[in-house]
């Protein structure tokens, strides 16, 4: 039987799960084969070379943070991660079924692959590489269907509604095995988006000042993240940021534009940049609850943001309030740097705070 390197709890659950072929469809089938043959292959043929294809493929100019083997490797544990996935319940643990788990994990396995042909559209080329590995998969294209509709759930738009997991059906069959389609994308589309660290970041390039200047606030974001993990039982997750004075007195450069004037380099502050991934990531943490909720349900969001010097001493602490489900929507959503408590902390304002003191 393949074996798969560096595999995470989830897959460890799997392989013990697969054994009962009664759960599958296709009972003469090895799913865990399947599953473990593709990752493998991915390895080899794919993972290697999406990060190039992305800087050399997208129509914006880029170098984008990591989506490398390890990137998918740890979207894979993320999710085992909201589902309360451990070695010590690996016999017993019945969150998903044995196939919602293989549709789950090779969805995960293939949801970023279409980078290599570029960022624009890349979540809807799933199908296409899945029938790449149609005989290490089994070989039926309906199935492979199924699960590149669950993969391409992780974002963009589908027939321009930005509700990509709301166009699933809440439950499919396949032959004789139900499946949940808006549960597992929702599970993948959370987990691929707290999927952020410093491993990802260019971290050499960022020290020695060798990124793009459009593309650092990018792998800055990803730098300052000291850690990132969520509580199962607590059905929270909690971040920690850890900024240096530098990084909040000066302008990161964002993304390049194109306009009468020729290119244009667009710049934010990186405390700005937090804030709006945190209200991003808390709008996607409401939508995907939509979802999983009686399955798991992340309740809240508490981000810990720190200015620390050199010896990582602590100079503030920023009061970001828990991002949680509280008042009226609508009036709280994506309020973040508005907020009363946090508005002297914003762009400039930080930047200048500091930099009178020095």
């Amino acid at each position: 039987m393949s074996d798969i390197p560096n595999s995470q709890v989830l897959e460890r659950i799997f392989k013990e799960s697969a054994r009962d072929r009664s759960k599958f469809p296709r009972m003469p089938n090895d799913y865990y084969l399947q599953y473990s043959s593709f990752v493998n292959a991915l390895r080899c043929d794919i993972y290697p070379m999406v990060d190039a294809g992305l800087s050399a493929n997208s129509e914006m100019p880029g170098f984008y943070t990591a989506h490398n083997a390890e990137h998918f490797d740890e979207v894979v544990r993320y999710a085992g991660d909201l589902l309360g996935a451990s070695d010590a319940d690996i016999g017993a643990w019945g969150v998903l079924t044995p196939y919602e788990l293989y549709i789950l994990l090779v969805a995960i396995r293939i949801h970023d692959v279409g980078n290599l042909e570029g960022r624009e559209q890349h979540e809807k080329k799933c199908f296409k590489f899945l029938c790449t590995y149609e005989s290490l998969l089994g070989g039926d294209r309906s199935e492979l269907k199924i699960i590149s509709k669950i993969a391409e759930a992780h974002g963009g738009r589908i027939n321009g509604s930005k509700d990509t997991i709301g166009l699933l059906q809440t439950s499919e069959r396949v032959g004789s095995v139900y499946i949940r389609p808006r549960l597992l994308a929702s599970i993948l589309r959370f987990a691929d988006e707290v999927c952020e660290s410093r491993n990802r970041a260019a971290n050499y390039s960022l020290r020695h000042g060798k990124l793009p200047r459009y593309s650092e606030i990018y792998h800055r974001y990803a730098a300052v993240i000291s850690s990132s993990l969520y509580d199962f039982n607590e059905r929270r997750l909690y971040l920690n940021f850890e900024l240096k004075v530098d990084d909040i007195t000066r302008r990161w450069g964002k993304s390049l534009r194109v306009d009468e004037m020729g290119e244009v380099l667009e710049e934010a502050y990186l405390i700005d940049e937090i804030f709006d991934r945190l209200d991003k990531m808390n709008r996607e943490r409401k939508y995907c609850n939509m979802y999983s909720r009686g399955v798991y349900a992340v309740e809240s969001i508490r981000a810990t943001i720190r200015l620390v010097d050199d010896e990582h001493e602590l100079i503030e602490e920023v009061p970001v309030p828990e991002l949680t489900d509280v008042g009226y929507p609508e009036e709280l959503d994506g309020q973040l740097k508005n907020s009363m408590g946090l508005r002297e902390y914003c762009g400039e304002s930080w930047a200048a705070k500091l930099l009178a003191k020095a």
